[in-house]
């Protein structure tokens, strides 16, 4: 469903009566709640973990710097954070002078350990085997490349506010209706309509263990610490 198709829903399953809304320019007052409390849904369900399959994405370029930017650098306009390393998955690089049998997996080195490697002294360029991110999300590359390297690596998608009838919300179509549950929350609290409320959260808290189930791997151990 689209951002007009689950505001109708939200309004509908309210139990409020008049007519469903019927676009989302121009509207006001209770009707506007309708489409924030549903865009708020979508944003909040997104963004409550990084490690939904949905929210990752690849990234590729080739590049001759050291530091390289999600933004500028990769022209990455979704772009949230790196993806951490893990026992499976590693970013890989290699020259491209060297063709594509040279890729490598990419060793990771925390910022200040990174910093004192690399950024002290002098260092002599060479084929990439170390990266990290520094405070501002630069991708960093180390040694600094003595050439043209290309660079493999995933990353987690940010939310992007739905402004339009036709925006479609990132997560699986299949769970839309979760989106629905959530906002209905949103207006029995406003409203203090309890039973909306019981009857959204009930039905909010059988889709999360679905979505759970679908679109969260199984453990692995990251190279990056969580705190």
């Amino acid at each position: 469903m689209n951002f007009l198709g689950l505001t109708q829903a939200v309004y509908r399953e309210s139990g409020l009566s008049g007519t469903t809304p019927t676009a989302y320019a121009g509207t006001s007052g209770d009707v506007a709640r309708f489409f924030a409390w549903t865009n708020w849904a979508a944003r909040d369900i997104t963004l409550a973990r990084e490690d939904w399959r949905f929210r990752r994405g690849s990234a590729t370029l080739a590049s001759t710097t050291s530091q390289v930017n999600p933004g500028a650098s990769f022209g990455l306009t979704d772009f949230a954070s790196w993806k951490d390393a893990t026992r499976f998955y590693k970013p890989s690089a290699y020259r491209l002078a060297d063709t594509l049998s040279s890729e490598h997996e990419l060793l990771w080195v925390d910022y200040d350990q990174f910093r004192k490697m690399f950024y002290l002294g002098t260092q002599t360029p060479s084929a990439a085997q170390y990266w990290s991110i520094s405070p501002e999300d630069e991708f960093l590359l180390g040694p600094a490349p003595d050439s043209a390297h290309f660079i493999r690596a995933d990353y987690v998608k940010t939310y992007a506010d739905m402004a339009a009838d036709t925006d479609i919300p990132q997560l699986p179509e299949r769970f839309h209706m979760l989106i629905v549950w959530k906002a209905l929350m949103e207006y029995g609290g406003f409203d203090a309509a309890s039973e909306v409320y019981q009857r959204a959260e009930k039905n909010y808290t059988a889709g999360w263990a679905q979505l759970v189930q679908a679109q969260i791997d199984n453990p692995k151990f990251s190279a990056r610490p969580l705190a």
